[in-house]
């Protein structure tokens, strides 16, 4: 069935000295702590390392005495043990198989906590090429045997086991909680996401649910299914009060980053939002407008899309910021004329402050008249429409304290979009200067220098022959290199795409 090579079952003895008579008694359920290694090591040592880790597996089923110790101290002594030895880990999968087969203890906990503790192994380490089809085998025939108990764990087993392969593993080790809610049964739990506007999302994470996951399962709910639009989301964990934004790696396990942050901030939050806008915008979808809608009214509001010019700007364009005024006023499902305090709040203040507020009143107000016949979700999915035209829609925003490029005058804005690194006077918003994205080599974060309050970002330029640094001092650090890596990625995704279709499909990309 599979390679391992078990130890000579004649030479297999247990604690009390009584031999095996066979393989099939290797992977058959004791009583007693074993004192070798199931698995031939040709480093003798190991064996110690084999028993210490047989003994937390019978003390986690029951079957041998705590002693002071907690099950969670149990289950933490034998992931680090699996940690530390790479070798043992293929021993750990085998003695817990032993002990859930034919289990005849006198616990009656005990084949179920075997069971669990399977189930959190295989969230956490993978085993080896060669024991793998046997694990699975051995899984799977608990699945599909109606006799059998345990079928629905053996799944979950499975599941996480291939997760573990496809992801890496769980990094942190279970907190109390969890490993009480597992124990109980309880292999999943609901958290909170925040997509843009406060739309809360609860989401039902499993042990081995990755950002991945959760990325998918709100695509789906905005009716997209294709792995490119996956792309183009990421999670962010939020803690301090909004202050610390973290942009999460998309095979992240989401528990191991709820333990992470319940550490630092108990009010933490998990944020969806969209970063790349490759794909065109689609509007069947409520969830989907309203939520590409709450994300880039605020950017909008602040006058990021507009640039200021430095004459007057014509009365198109102040009719066009009316209608999208007027839109702003219908997506709130308001049927009466705004108010003037209302007309302040539709309108970026740097262009607000250009006319009179009545002469504003006035044109909002013929352009209200006009989206009455709309729907609440129509007026979002028409100023998502006409806000799409602006140059710098589909950007995300950084305000960039100082920049070591002379050339690029700081303080600054940086808006970063498949264009590349496009750098706004901080009043006018017109472009200073674009790094493109096929320049970047790669990008770092620095701790801030004495004396400083924000943190720099090297972002180094050019080809293998000739290279230079530019350096960004900015608050939100860690969540431009994000941002700028999910950009990389897609382009490089593109470029493979491109790669390898045939030449007729390439003319459609």
């Amino acid at each position: 069935m599979c390679d391992v090579h078990y130890r000579d079952p004649n030479k297999l003895k247990s604690k009390k000295g009584i031999e095996s008579k066979g393989v099939e008694d290797i992977l058959k359920f004791t009583k007693s702590p074993i004192q070798e290694s199931l698995i031939e090591f040709t480093d003798s040592s190991l064996n110690k390392v084999a028993s210490e880790t047989f003994q937390a597996v019978m003390k986690f089923m029951g079957d041998l005495p705590l002693k002071g110790q907690t099950e969670l101290d149990v289950v933490c002594s034998l992931l680090k043990l699996c940690g530390e030895y790479e070798v043992i880990r293929d021993e750990a999968y085998c003695q817990i198989m032993k002990q859930v087969t034919d289990n005849s203890s006198t616990k009656m906990d005990s084949c179920r906590k075997g069971w669990r503790l399977l189930y959190i192994l295989s969230a956490y380490y993978r085993c080896s090429e060669v024991l793998k089809p046997y694990l699975l085998w051995f899984l799977q025939d608990v699945c599909n045997n109606p006799t059998l108990h345990f079928q629905g764990i053996a799944r979950s087993c499975e599941q996480n086991l291939q997760k573990t392969f496809q992801f890496g593993g769980r990094c942190g080790f279970p907190g109390n909680m969890e490993l009480k809610a597992m124990v109980a049964g309880r292999s999943s739990k609901r958290q909170l996401v925040l997509l843009p506007g406060g739309i809360e999302k609860h989401l039902k994470i499993k042990t081995c649910s990755v950002a991945l996951d959760v990325i998918e399962e709100i695509c789906y709910e905005m009716g997209l299914d294709r792995p490119e639009a996956f792309n183009e989301y990421i999670i962010f964990a939020v803690t301090n009060q909004n202050h610390n934004v973290r942009p999460l790696n998309k095979k992240e396990y989401i528990l191991d980053v709820v333990t992470e942050m319940e550490q630092v901030d108990s009010n933490y939050m998990f944020w969806y939002r969209r970063v790349i806008w490759s794909h065109p915008l689609k509007f069947d979808n409520e969830l989907y407008v309203t939520m590409h809608y709450n994300q880039v009214l605020p950017d909008y509001l602040k006058g990021l899309f507009n640039t200021l010019p430095s004459v007057q700007p014509t009365e198109q364009q102040f009719q066009q910021v009316s209608k999208l005024a007027a839109l702003q006023h219908r997506a709130k499902d308001s049927i009466y004329l705004p108010t003037l305090r209302e007309v302040q709040d539709y309108i970026p203040p740097q262009l607000y402050c250009l006319l009179e507020a009545q002469t504003w009143l006035d044109m909002i107000s013929q352009h209200t008249q006009q989206t009455l016949a709309l729907s609440a979700h129509q007026a979002r999915a028409q100023f998502l429409g006409l806000l799409s035209a602006f140059p710098m829609f589909g950007s995300s925003f950084f305000y960039v304290q100082s920049c070591s490029n002379n050339a690029i005058v700081s303080p600054c804005i940086l808006a970063v979009n498949q264009n590349g690194l496009n750098f706004l006077n901080k009043e006018t918003h017109e472009p200073i200067a674009t790094i493109s994205l096929k320049e970047i080599q790669s990008t770092r974060t620095q701790r801030p220098s004495a004396g400083s309050s924000y943190p720099y970002v090297e972002i180094m330029l050019g080809d293998l022959m000739s290279q230079t640094v530019t350096q960004l001092q900015l608050e939100q650090g860690l969540e431009l290199c994000r941002v700028i890596a999910t950009h990389m990625e897609n382009l490089l995704l593109a470029r493979e795409k491109r790669l390898t279709l045939p030449p007729s499909e390439i003319t459609l990309l």
